[in-house]
């Protein structure tokens, strides 16, 4: 009998410890590592890569614009979440432009708990940049965003924008216009969006063929907000990257800088889609640009990652580097963003090509590097299920790092796809949303004047969806623990049943 119960114990043991090993092949795949990529439900095949802002109550919020009727071809605002343990909720048609479509340029959430949108609005004869707000707990309502107002007059139909804000009431808005020519322009506000100044030009191009493009704004210290942009010929070719910041106490912005300038040789990229953050130190910004340099893998000439640096806030700029000398490619936006250990993270769509034994070799996908005391990471590649472009990203809590993208659209239009890895870095605290605003403050349900797309009554988070089990990312673990739990119960009562006899 005595070395029955020794058995039982050893294989009870024996299956703990399965558990054990379960568990931390789970965690160890989940850690530092993407998940596999999936298609997220609901959005169409022709919806472009959406905005995304993180709350710090473990939620990400994201914003795209898409056709919601097949007559006009209108384009709306949907909006829906996400979370690492809930996955997307359904998407909510939240927005319409007056006139034209209503195409989303950016998103920021205050301190409040109010998230602020400007979305492009009209047609190619005729456009602006609005903007509306409403409270993030009922941000899945229509009803509950302000009527847009006009904050920018005569939009370029090559829409470009940005949104940033400091929390204590100030936001910054940037814009491509031509009110007084073709330029980027800056509106800003003190008072949470309530009253907006007039728009006036930060950069002209003083040139009718030449239009900024991938406009970009980030939060500073010091009450400095960055801004930098790109500036390509209506034919589309990359000539010069620009950086300007805005003082939010004097409410002034500074000369700007010409960081890079594609030089005028046949076959040279120039500098585009530039991606920036303030890691507290230094000002970093990533675009892609030509490689200035001989003796490469890439040859020189050809579109490589680029980045400056600023260690005094912006004032001045280092030499431009190239950090990863291997890759190389175009593919549209990429995200450079920062966990909370203030490391950089980068992500970007490129290809390593080399000749082995006479044979063309590309290996290609997503790429993530860290960036951290000066030095840059060996990329990691990432091979997702279609050939990508045009990459967004945002860390949530501090240390997941969730990517959403869209199929490279000379290949073929399949929705919009996404990807996260949980960082290596510690979960910030988890702060409850503010207590909704009195009905004084409240966000004011737009006038019936104003075509409302309609959505739910209801103000509750939206219900998750039920068709996709990949939409919950704990589910995998769940279903790796469940064997080993119900082994474990099997042995338990077999153990039960040896001891009473």
């Amino acid at each position: 009998m005595k070395n029955r119960h020794s058995i039982w114990l050893a294989l009870f043991t024996i299956g703990l410890f399965v558990l054990s090993a379960n568990v931390s092949k789970v965690s160890a795949q989940i850690q530092n590592q993407w998940q596999p990529d999936d298609r997220i439900p609901g959005y169409l095949d022709s919806t472009f890569t959406p905005y995304m802002v993180a709350d710090q109550n473990q939620t990400v919020h994201v914003f795209a614009s898409q056709v919601i009727s097949e007559e006009t071809f209108q384009r709306g605002i949907v909006y829906r979440q996400w979370s690492v343990s809930g996955g997307w909720t359904k998407t909510t048609d939240i927005l319409l432009s007056p006139s034209g479509d209503a195409v989303i340029q950016g998103a920021f959430l205050d301190k409040k708990g109010f998230i602020h949108v400007i979305f492009w609005g009209g047609s190619a004869e005729s456009a602006h940049i609005f903007y509306s707000k409403a409270p993030v707990q009922n941000a899945d309502s229509g009803f509950s965003w302000t009527k847009p107002v006009i904050i920018g007059n005569r939009s370029v139909e090559t829409t470009s924008a940005a949104i940033t804000g400091d929390g204590e009431g100030n936001l910054v808005v940037i814009y491509n216009g031509e009110s007084m020519g073709i330029g980027v322009y800056g509106i800003h506000s003190t008072d949470s969006g309530e009253t907006w100044s007039r728009s006036a030009p930060i950069y002209l191009t003083y040139d009718s063929t030449l239009l900024p493009f991938s406009l970009r704004l980030a939060m500073g210290r010091e009450g400095r907000v960055h801004a930098a942009w790109s500036v390509v010929t209506i034919l589309g070719e990359d000539q010069s990257l620009h950086y300007a910041n805005f003082d939010i106490a004097e409410q002034a912005w500074s000369v700007p800088l010409t960081l890079l300038e594609k030089p005028d040789e046949r076959g040279f990229f120039g500098p585009s889609y530039p991606s920036m953050v303030d890691t507290g130190n230094e000002v970093v910004i990533m675009y892609n640009g030509g490689n200035p340099f001989d003796g490469l893998p890439v040859p020189a000439g050809r579109p490589v990652q680029m980045v400056s640096v600023s260690k005094d806030n912006g004032d001045t700029w280092e030499v431009p580097v190239v950090p990863f000398y291997r890759h190389n490619g175009r593919s549209g936006e990429h995200m450079i963003v920062t966990d909370s250990n203030h490391v950089v993270h980068a992500i970007f769509i490129q290809r390593i090509e080399y000749v082995d034994d006479n044979k063309n070799v590309v290996i290609g996908g997503i790429w993530h590097s860290t960036y951290k005391d000066g030095v840059w990471s060996n990329p990691e590649r990432f091979i997702p299920s279609v050939q990508s472009s045009n990459i967004r990203a945002i860390v949530s809590q501090g240390n997941v790092l969730l990517a959403t993208w869209i199929e490279d659209q000379g290949v073929g239009q399949s929705g919009v796809w996404y990807s996260y890895m949980m960082l290596d870095a510690p979960e910030s605290a988890s702060v409850p949303y503010p207590t909704l605003p009195t009905s004084e403050n409240a966000a004011v349900p737009t006038s019936i004047d104003f075509p409302l797309i309609p959505s739910p009554a209801s103000t509750s988070v939206p219900a998750l969806l039920e068709s996709d089990d990949s939409s919950n990312p704990a589910l995998p673990l769940i279903l790796g623990i469940l064997p080993v739990l119900i082994l474990i119960g099997i042995m338990l009562i077999i153990y039960r049943r040896r001891v009473s006899e």
